[in-house]
């Protein structure tokens, strides 16, 4: 007798059925497992880090879902150990590439016209570089750098032309500061006149005025005194304009050159000690193109 006609002899049918699904359940879930297992077999690991501070926490990333191992982390956001580096170093070394680009087309790019310079031209006392015909036409306009500012030509002012500078010096009047040296006394005289055209209000009159600056009669102060004496002869000392102390419109005004109008009282008084003062205004000098070269 057979296996299976002997089991129908002796079992019910409805145990033999129950039996059959029991088994086709068990083998479902040994399959499942089989499968599971392989995956992870599949798999190189998983990579966790959790970061206290992101809304994104415990979030997992598959190293296989970059097709490379991964440093794995600890729970403080530490790298503890990666299997591979070459991957981040060529990700280095692919911005460092990208960046040496970006600085070279920056080079080879004309801040004018912001195209690649043709026929480039470079300014000789501040080193930068345009397209010939761009700068060309942009020093046509104004005689400076269009990047820097700094002039190339003399610039001249609208100060009225009938100024007198006087300089005369006093060993005796010690500035705050200088007390070794003695003292470079300024004074501009202007007589009262009529605009011209190149004033704001052509054929309107302007008060004369007087005004008196000092320096320290060191080495530093006598190279400003040579820059006064430039700017003074390039008529930017002064200009015709509204007086910033009294409203008053139509009258003769400092240019953006400082001078020191007192002898103490620091720079809240336009006066010394002042440190700084003799470089700031060599710089205020030279941005108006008044150099000693």
């Amino acid at each position: 007798m057979c296996y299976d006609c002997l089991l129908t002899s002796h079992v019910p049918a409805n145990a033999i059925s129950l039996a059959r699904k029991a088994l086709k359940s068990l083998l479902k879930d040994t399959e499942k497992e089989l499968k599971k297992s392989y995956k992870q077999h599949q798999l190189s690991g998983f990579v966790a880090y959790t970061d206290k501070n992101s809304d994104h926490t415990g979030e997992t990333h598959s190293r296989s879902t970059y097709g490379r191992s991964l440093p794995t982390f600890s729970g403080r956001g530490m790298i503890l150990g990666s299997s591979s580096g070459g991957a981040s170093s060529s990700h280095g070394s692919s911005r460092d590439h990208r960046r040496e680009e970006t600085e070279d087309d920056r080079e080879n790019q004309c801040p004018i016209c912001l195209g690649e310079i043709q026929n480039i031209k470079t300014l000789e006392k501040c080193q930068h570089s345009f397209c010939e015909d761009c700068i060309t036409r942009a020093l046509q306009v104004k005689k400076a750098c269009p990047m820097c500012g700094r002039f190339y030509g003399q610039l001249v002012g609208n100060q009225p032309e009938n100024g007198r500078m006087l300089v005369s010096k006093d060993s005796g009047l010690l500035l705050p500061g200088y007390e070794k040296y003695g003292t470079i006394i300024i004074q501009y005289v202007f007589p009262p006149g009529i605009q011209g055209t190149e004033h704001p209000n052509p054929g309107v009159r302007y008060p004369g005025t007087t005004r008196v600056a000092y320096l320290p009669d060191c080495p530093e102060g006598n190279k400003v005194l040579a820059l006064f004496r430039k700017a003074f002869d390039q008529r930017l000392t002064f200009t015709i304009g509204t007086s910033m102390t009294t409203g008053r419109p139509n009258v003769i005004t400092w240019n953006d050159i400082h001078h020191k109008t007192n002898c103490t009282g620091g720079p809240q008084l336009f006066g010394y000690p002042d440190p700084t003062y003799l470089l700031r205004v060599q710089e205020e000098l030279r941005a108006k193109g008044i150099t000693s070269d």
